[in-house]
Order: structure tokens, then C-alpha cells, then sequence
């Protein structure tokens, strides 16, 4: 036996009706859904914005009305626009790829960092794309700090050993043209700090010693790739590339006199802070960094024998008393 469930053409309306109420509340229960989204979705013409959700609006710190008719581009950082019109673009010319890229986006609340992925969605007429937003602003900030934890000194906050080995190996690939100095110091006569006024002065000394070197730095040298490093103990390292060794050696003048102005307020005691250099530019016979190291150390031997207080440009084989290689403060020890 067979039943015709929609023999009876009333029962038929009802049912049509059920399914029209149905399919109505699941738009709406759906668009709930696209509004309660933990990430912010976009529909978006070539010409502008026709949709967004509640995430968005959060984001951008604008209302719906604010943001329909816009461009997401309207809301990119200058740095990334570039690479966020790419990435519009080839959302729209390749309907069957998912394009990924993390993108800063201006608000009225301060910059946010994004993870971007477009897909186009398959509309008869104008072209439409899908534009997913994942914030990921607070996981960049972790992601900043511990990469800033593994690679800076815990005690004065310069880069810290591994950090200038890393550094320095880019510039001493088979690749690099770029020419690579380095200037060595070494705090003077720091185990009589520690032994006159104990560890926590001589730890306040290699603070401000690298706080004024790292200053001073920033103001002398030509570029932003040059960085200030503690390689260990009382010693720190410079790396400066693309300085010729003259500028390397005028650099770290200006750094030697910057740590020469640095007076340590410790108790009642004014502890005066000077550092002795060895300056040297990588070339043959260097085999690699710790080859150009060994050749600053021997010149900053040589700062010391010298009395302190001075810088010292490192010779090919040896290093050179050679005065015009020489700068040293005769007046200050």
C-alpha cells in the first residue's frame, strides 16, 4: 500500500509552508551564525564591500554602515598595500585557489595583524570573493617576545651571542656582497669594579656601557641592519655591515666616547665607565667570523697594552702600533 502525502492539496500547503518557515529560519539562523563568528568575514565585489560580520566591525573599529561600499583596501597599512591588492586581485582571477597572506589592517583601536585568505564564491553576474579575517595580533606579540627572548641578553637587553653569529653569517655567505666590519670591546678594568664594589655595580656598569654603545650606534651608524651584542662577560661586539674599516673605525670611536661620558650612580659611589676596542673588516686571510674575532681581539690586546681607553684597527697578520691606526684619549685612562 502507497500513501500520497500531498494527495490532499491543503495538506500540500501546509507543507510548502513548513518548508518555505524552514528554509527561512535557517537563512536566519545562519546568518546568526555568520554574525556569532569568532573571524571576520567579508563579501566583497571589485568594486567594494557588500558584507560584513560582527568580527569585522570589531576589528576595524566601524560600523556596517561605515564599511559597505568601502574597499578593504581603504583599511590597509601603507606598508602591506601592495601585497594585500595582490592578493584581492588574485582572488578574483583564479576562482579555484585559496590565497593566504597575514596583512596589518588600520583601525581606530591601533594597528591589527591578520591572517588573510580569499576564495571567490561562485555568483552568477558581478564577481564576488569571500575575505576571512583571523586575528592574530596578541600571537604576533608572543611570537615577538619569545624571538626577542632567544636572541637578546637577558641583563642588558643588547643582542646576545648566538644572535651576532647569526647576524654575522649573512653577511659572510658565498652570496653576500656586502662588506662586513666589526668592532670588539672589551669593558676596562671591570674585575676591579666587581672586586671593589661587588657584582650588582658591575652588573649596572655593562648596562649603561651598552645602553650609551647601543645609542650611539643607532646615531653613527649608515644603516639599521648594524646591531650591538654582549658575546660574554665584559666583552661586546659590533657588527657594522656595510662600513668600509675607516667607518667602522670612526663608529667605534663614537662609541668609546659615548661610553666615556657614562658615569654608574652606584650608592655614593660615581663609577666612570671606559672601554678598549679592536676594529677589523672581513678579508683574507679570514676563514670565517671567529677568524676576523681572533684578529679584533689581538688589536684590542693591543688597546690595553696601550693603556685602556682606546680603539685599535686590526692589522691583516698582526696587529699595527702604527699611531694613524690608533685612537686613543691620552688624558683620560
Amino acid at each position: 500500500m502507497t500513501f500520497d502525502l500531498f494527495s490532499d492539496s491543503s495538506a500540500g500547503a501546509s507543507a510548502a509552508e513548513l518548508t518555505n518557515k524552514l528554509l527561512v529560519d535557517t537563512r536566519d539562523r545562519a546568518g546568526m551564525l555568520l554574525e556569532a563568528l569568532p573571524v571576520g568575514l567579508i563579501i566583497h565585489t571589485p568594486q567594494g564591500i557588500l558584507y560584513t560580520n560582527e568580527e569585522v566591525t570589531r576589528l576595524l573599529g566601524l560600523s556596517p554602515a561605515q564599511l559597505i561600499g568601502h574597499h578593504l583596501l581603504d583599511f590597509i597599512h601603507p606598508n602591506d598595500m601592495r601585497k594585500a591588492s595582490e592578493l584581492l586581485t588574485g582572488a578574483f582571477d583564479h576562482p579555484d585557489e585559496r590565497l593566504r597572506q597575514e596583512i596589518v589592517l588600520q583601525s581606530s583601536g591601533g594597528d591589527r595583524v591578520v591572517r588573510v585568505i580569499t576564495s571567490r564564491l561562485d555568483w552568477e553576474g558581478n564577481p564576488v570573493i569571500q575575505i576571512v579575517l583571523q586575528d592574530i595580533t596578541e600571537l604576533k606579540h608572543v611570537e615577538t617576545s619569545l624571538r626577542r627572548l632567544t636572541i637578546t641578553d637577558e641583563l642588558t637587553g643588547a643582542y646576545n651571542r648566538r644572535h651576532a653569529f647569526y647576524e654575522a653569517g649573512l653577511y659572510l655567505g658565498a652570496n653576500s656582497w656586502i662588506p662586513l666590519s666589526v668592532a670588539l670591546f672589551d669593558v676596562d678594568h671591570f674585575k676591579a669594579v666587581n672586586d671593589r664594589y661587588g657584582h650588582a655595580a658591575g652588573d649596572a656598569v655593562l648596562v649603561t656601557m651598552a645602553r650609551a654603545a647601543t645609542r650611539a650606534l643607532k646615531a653613527a651608524a649608515p644603516n639599521d641592519a648594524s646591531i650591538f651584542c654582549r658575546v660574554g662577560g665584559e666583552e661586546f661586539v659590533a657588527l657594522l655591515p656595510g662600513s668600509t674599516l675607516g667607518e667602522a673605525v670612526a663608529i667605534t670611536e663614537l662609541i668609546r666616547l659615548a661610553a666615556r661620558s657614562s658615569v654608574v650612580q652606584y650608592g655614593q659611589n660615581p663609577i666612570r665607565v671606559t672601554v678598549s676596542a679592536g676594529v677589523g673588516e672581513f678579508e683574507p686571510p679570514d676563514v670565517d667570523f671567529d677568524g676576523l674575532l681572533s684578529r679584533c681581539d689581538a688589536a684590542l690586546y693591543v688597546a690595553k697594552d696601550l693603556g685602556r681607553n682606546c680603539v685599535v684597527q686590526a692589522a691583516r697578520s698582526s696587529p699595527s702600533l702604527n699611531e694613524a691606526s690608533i685612537n686613543h684619549d691620552r688624558n683620560a685612562s
